[in-house]
């Protein structure tokens, strides 16, 4: 009898619940959630401010580097934009339970400056970014329990 009432029949729907199928399914059907936290790295963080996942900036321009490429104000944050290609090669993987950010920065590598926190997102874009996987994590927590 129980088994016939539909909230019996919700509460089997919970066992196809699975967090590492919401997780990668977070990404595969947001309308761009890779590209959006790229943008934070990109726009946020290293545009606008010329800093790392901890808020720190990465380096100013110096009075030699503004003379030889006016683009690089005197005194101004690094942006990492010089020729694009920083930019271009950032890309995401998504594993069971993480992600991981790289780009070619074969570049930038030795200099001093340089960190992988570069491709780390600050808290206020990490928090954004939970903010849009709660979101998906509830689309797909719909689909599975009412068949949306």
């Amino acid at each position: 009898m129980i088994e016939q009432t539909p909230i019996y029949q919700l509460l089997l729907r919970t066992r196809a619940l699975k967090n590492s199928v919401a997780w990668y399914d977070a990404f595969r059907n947001s309308s761009n959630l890779k590209g959006q936290i790229l943008d934070w790295i990109r726009n946020d963080q290293l545009r606008e401010n010329g800093i790392d996942e901890f808020g720190n900036v990465i380096g100013y321009y110096s009075s030699l580097t503004s003379q030889i490429n006016p683009k690089k104000k005197f005194n101004t944050h690094y942006t990492l934009e010089d020729t694009g290609d920083f930019y271009k090669s950032m890309f995401i993987r998504v594993f069971y339970d993480a992600i991981t950010i790289n780009a070619n920065a074969d570049k930038m590598e030795d200099k001093e400056w340089w960190s992988n926190s570069i491709l780390g997102l600050t808290d206020e874009n990490l928090s954004k970014f939970v903010d849009k996987l709660r979101d998906q994590y509830i689309l797909y927590a719909r689909r599975i329990l009412f068949n949306y």
